[in-house]
């Protein structure tokens, strides 16, 4: 007897069954024997919910402007791309067996849903997965800032939280079909809500960052644009027609949770996997310092106070130091490093302090 494709979504999670039918069906139509056992499954309540859910998730890909947003069309050929850890058999034509694994969408593995990175960090507030669209009453970007050393909390209507780090500064603008936020200076953390139909995007320099509901930081400098993931999943790819401040991207970057992007001047865009945790003590008004040069921790604590520290030019910015030191607290860094460093501090005249050698004795 011949016998034709059947698939056996028995054994599977409603999730993973969810993907199963909606890949198939959006690769082809199903067969006689494939509608009969995918209206056998649908009588299911958890089945035909994760359905619901799958379907909602890929209307976002469908739609005319994914059509013309590579970002999005990224997202889709990942999660058609994606291949579960489990496999499950498929009987077929002729009686033979053969081990196949069923495609399962991003959506959940990832990009719709929160999984937990190594070195998980609890989000601060609550981005809700339902919340509805909120058309803005004033089309004029809208922007926050944050002052010296000051870490702020922004909610925007929709149920996104951003969290400003210190000299940061963000334009909002938000229209029915994208949620846009460009990064004009410093770093931010977003939390965002959930809304398949609407992407977020945030744009800082000539990169911008595609997201659905996710958890993600992004940190502009002079000479770099970082995008740590803490999250879901995102896209980072050039804004089309932007003047290039960095090396072209050939194609998008699709982060995974723990990794950070970074683009540098002159140098090939890169991804890492992180210290999720670590990356992200500044919302605790921490830093932490890892064998880094004492150069470069100056740097990095002085954006946090208006009485900066300096380093003379004998040497001592090479030093290197570790370890976790307040922010916004220069006073307290200084006497740390003089019981590490063989260094010494003078005040300026600008209320700072300036650290050199400690000269030696003949």
């Amino acid at each position: 007897m011949r016998l034709r494709l059947v698939p056996r979504t028995r054994g599977m999670s409603p999730a993973e069954g969810a993907a199963h039918w909606t890949v198939l069906q959006d690769t082809r139509a199903l067969t006689r024997s494939e509608t009969t056992e995918f209206e056998t499954w649908l009588e299911v309540p958890a089945n035909a919910d994760a359905l619901r859910r799958a379907h909602s998730a890929m209307s976002l890909f469908d739609s005319a402007s994914a059509g013309s947003d590579p970002n999005l069309r990224a997202l889709r050929q990942a999660a058609l791309d994606a291949t579960p850890p489990r496999q499950f058999p498929f009987r077929l034509a002729g009686g033979g067996l053969a081990a196949a694994s069923i495609t399962a969408l991003v959506v959940f593995a990832g990009v719709f849903q929160t999984s937990s990175p190594p070195g998980h960090v609890a989000p601060r507030s609550i981005a809700a997965s339902s919340t509805p669209a909120v058309e803005p009453s004033n089309q004029t970007p809208t922007e926050y800032a944050s002052g010296v050393g000051e870490r702020r909390m922004v909610h925007l209507d929709d149920g996104t939280a951003i969290t400003l780090n210190t000299r940061s500064r963000i334009q909002v603008a938000y229209t029915k079909d994208r949620r846009l936020v460009r990064l004009l200076r410093g770093q931010a953390l977003f939390e965002v809500a959930h809304q398949p139909l609407r992407p977020f995007v945030v744009e800082a320099a000539d990169r911008q960052v595609t997201a659905l509901g996710t958890i993600f930081e992004v940190r502009l400098e002079p000479g770099s644009v970082n995008v740590l993931l803490v999250r879901g999943r995102v896209v980072v790819d050039r804004i089309p027609n932007a003047n290039s401040q960095f090396v072209a991207a050939t194609q998008p970057a699709i982060l995974k949770p723990g990794e950070q992007f970074v683009a540098e001047l002159g140098a090939p865009q890169k991804v890492a996997t992180v210290d999720v945790t670590r990356q992200l003590l500044w919302r605790d008004g921490f830093v932490e310092f890892d064998n880094v040069s004492l150069g470069n921790a100056v740097a990095e604590l002085n954006r946090y106070t208006n009485k900066p520290i300096t380093l003379s030019g004998d040497g001592v910015s090479a030093l290197h130091i570790s370890g976790v030191y307040k922010t916004g607290a220069p006073d307290q860094f200084v006497d740390a490093v003089q019981g590490i460093l063989p260094v010494t501090a003078k005040p300026t005249a600008d209320g700072g302090l300036a650290l050199s050698l400690v000269e030696k004795t003949k």
